[in-house]
């Protein structure tokens, strides 16, 4: 099953957020996507006017972020039943903005992945590495910096199988650059590596993101091990991530 999640990141209104939510829910149920999942992920602020549109269509909503506290004085943060109560049922976390604009440390984002995996929500882990970082020869310990903190807090969870990775090199970001075959391969090797060692699983749905859009996405879901992909700019627009989840379920 391929899974074609939209990031709508702080891009939209709501009433724009409902627009887009109507159309990708239409085209949705009209077609037969029966190997391909959609997932939207709106602002915070658009989740309770998206959330009955996209009830009973195949549309998944999810929320950007949520923290690891079920309640209490955390201002500015969301609770995994919060979202949940909203029609939530997946959750973005640790992506690169959150981490290196906001300063959430690794040990913070695997307590917001862990929260949401035993409360039912599906967390999507986000990886990834610097331009730098990348250049000298660290992407393999980065991701595993970033990822085991999380496979550490899990691995007595007996529902753990029920999460996703997206692999999301920094400098492909909203760039217009895109890792290469031999980049994602090798990016998407070591995780199912660091899987396949902590929780003995590599079926594990690992996603692509980075610049995705229709011109480039049939090469890179073609790519072994690729699940699917978390798009940023082109799930903004109904007719490109219509046309990412045709390509998804062509190659599924």
């Amino acid at each position: 099953m391929a899974i074609v999640a939209g990031n709508w990141k702080m891009a939209l209104g709501v009433g724009e957020s409902v627009e887009l939510a109507r159309k990708i829910a239409s085209f949705a149920s009209d077609a037969n996507y029966p190997h391909t999942e959609i997932w939207i992920a709106p602002s915070p602020p658009c989740l309770g006017a998206v959330s009955p549109i996209v009830q009973n269509t195949p549309v998944k909503l999810g929320a950007q972020n949520a923290h690891w506290e079920l309640k209490g004085a955390f201002t500015g943060e969301s609770s995994v039943p919060q979202l949940k109560e909203l029609g939530c049922s997946f959750v973005i976390v640790g992506h690169s903005e959150r981490r290196h604009i906001f300063g959430e440390t690794k040990g913070d984002i695997a307590k917001r992945a862990h929260r949401a995996l035993i409360e039912g929500l599906t967390p999507v882990f986000c990886v990834g590495e610097t331009e730098k970082e990348r250049e000298d020869g660290k992407t393999a310990l980065i991701i595993a910096e970033q990822l085991s903190p999380f496979l550490e807090l899990i691995k007595e969870t007996s529902s753990y199988a029920n999460f996703v990775v997206a692999y999301e090199p920094v400098w492909a970001i909203g760039t217009g650059k895109v890792a290469n075959v031999e980049q994602i391969e090798e990016a998407h090797g070591v995780i199912l590596d660091l899987l396949g060692e902590a929780l003995d699983k590599t079926s594990i749905p690992v996603l692509y993101g980075g610049s995705v859009k229709p011109d480039n996405f049939s090469e890179i879901i073609s790519i072994p091990n690729v699940s699917g992909a978390l798009v940023g700019g082109a799930s903004l627009d109904s007719e490109k991530f219509r046309k990412l989840v045709e390509i998804a379920e062509e190659r599924a």
